[in-house]
């Protein structure tokens, strides 16, 4: 790994109150765009520089971002200043892991927290495992809010440092380049994160040759089930998938490994359309009120329905009830269904009787949608596909309906490597727009 190699993108996220932009291929002729932020590197300093209270020894807590074992060679991101400082290291360092093992410098880990300790030279004499750090291993469906610099993860919260060494592949990455398909490691010490680790990063589907299936859906082994569309391109975990495409009795399987940062072309074009069989699907449902949607179309249930063969999503609704899913299979000429809704949560009063639980759930109101009739704007990098949470939308710039949540933004572009973005849309009015970094050239195809 070359040493003085540095890693210099920014990643600019602007706002705009009201931008006038619709459709895809076309300018805004509104110039007046504001600079929301951007994340530089910090530059890296030799360690002798670093401010010590000791004379005769320099001491620093940090986060390992580089180790050159032929140069002996480490950086650490300092977790007081997010100065990124060099320490050099010998044959005779002491280097321990957290629990007090020696180890040697190949057994280091990039993202850990060290404590370090180097004589007034610059030598580290000491590189120990901090065992004031703590570390949360495979997470996913993680969320950053950049606003509040806050990581979120099922139902847990944690402050980052806006310095947070973010590592992906001996990387430095933005930490928006992080996606919810990603499985991440994080370290800190006392309620602040200052370092992001990506386990297992993500790669790219492109699907070929689904003409067939547009309407139906799509699944990629247990991770991910989604609509089928024209010109779709996934975002997915790195390993490898049975890929399935589905509409009515239309089915194609294929076999399909996702390598991180790579994309990978399936073609579905083998399969074609076969005389539509059907079977008809007596639905027993308690209670006999419930609202049934199968491919999210209302459906009378009270006679036996009449279904292509494969599977269909069934969604069942009934007050004081809990919303019921469930995926049917549709595969012989006559079938029962049974479905046994679960009540709400309860509560029952001192003489027995039994009422539905007030909470404050139940008394809130749903919150407006503040972002309905608003657009967000993509105007960089020009020329790319862009696809929003796997859908096509068009060429860069263009723009798509506002929606609040996280969505991943996925850029595409011939001799050009394929990136993704989280962006956290918040429930808000007025128009967004965002500009990505240039693309790095080169395939990215396996």
């Amino acid at each position: 790994m070359n040493n003085k190699k540095t890693i210099k993108k920014i990643f600019a996220v602007f706002l705009l109150p009201a931008l006038l932009l619709s459709g895809c291929g076309k300018q805004s002729s509104n110039k007046t765009l504001i600079p929301g932020s951007s994340i530089l590197p910090a530059p890296t300093k030799a360690v002798t520089e670093m401010e010590t209270k000791k004379a005769n020894q320099i001491d620093l807590t940090g986060v390992l971002t580089y180790v050159n074992t032929d140069d002996l060679i480490m950086h650490f991101v300092d977790i007081d200043t997010g100065t990124e400082y060099e320490v050099a290291y010998t044959g005779g360092t002491d280097i321990q892991d957290k629990y007090g093992k020696i180890i040697a410098a190949t057994g280091t880990q990039l993202g850990q927290i060290y404590d370090v300790t180097c004589n007034k030279s610059g030598k580290a004499t000491e590189i120990h495992g901090s065992s004031d750090a703590w570390e949360k291993n495979s997470l996913t469906g993680v969320e950053f809010d950049e606003s509040a610099r806050r990581v979120k993860q099922a139902g847990s919260s944690y402050v980052y440092a806006s310095y947070a060494a973010v590592l992906s592949n001996a990387n430095k990455i933005n930490i928006a380049q992080i996606v919810a398909q990603d499985e991440v490691t994080l370290r800190g010490v006392g309620d602040t994160v200052y370092s992001i680790t990506v386990d297992k990063g993500h790669g790219y589907i492109t699907f070929q040759g689904v003409d067939a299936f547009i309407g139906g859906y799509a699944s990629i082994g247990t991770k991910q089930l989604f609509e089928v569309t024209s010109g779709m391109l996934t975002t997915t975990q790195e390993g490898t998938y049975t890929v399935e495409l589905q509409k009515g009795s239309l089915t194609g399987t294929k076999t399909v490994t996702v390598a991180r940062d790579a994309s990978v072309t399936v073609d579905f074009s083998e399969f074609t359309t076969k005389a539509t069989q059907r079977g008809a699907v007596n639905f027993s449902i308690t209670p006999a009120n419930a609202v049934m949607t199968i491919d999210g179309v209302e459906t009378d249930y009270s006679q036996p329905v009449s279904l292509a063969y494969g599977k269909h999503r069934v969604v069942l609704s009934a007050n004081g009830y809990e919303q019921y899913v469930e995926t049917v299979a549709v595969s012989q000429a006559y079938q029962t269904v049974v479905i046994d809704m679960t009540a709400s949560s309860a509560t029952t009063t001192a003489a027995g009787s039994t009422k539905t639980a007030t909470t404050a759930a139940n008394k809130a109101t749903t919150a407006a949608d503040l972002t309905s009739g608003y657009t967000v704007n993509i105007t960089a990098p020009e020329g790319a596909a862009l696809y929003v949470d796997s859908v096509y939308i068009g060429l860069v710039p263009c723009s798509f309906h506002k929606s609040y949540g996280s969505k991943t933004i996925t850029l595409s572009k011939s001799g050009y490597k394929t990136v993704s973005y989280t962006v956290a849309i918040a429930n808000a009015a007025g128009n967004l727009t965002y500009a990505f970094p240039d693309m790095e050239e080169g395939s990215d195809t396996q």
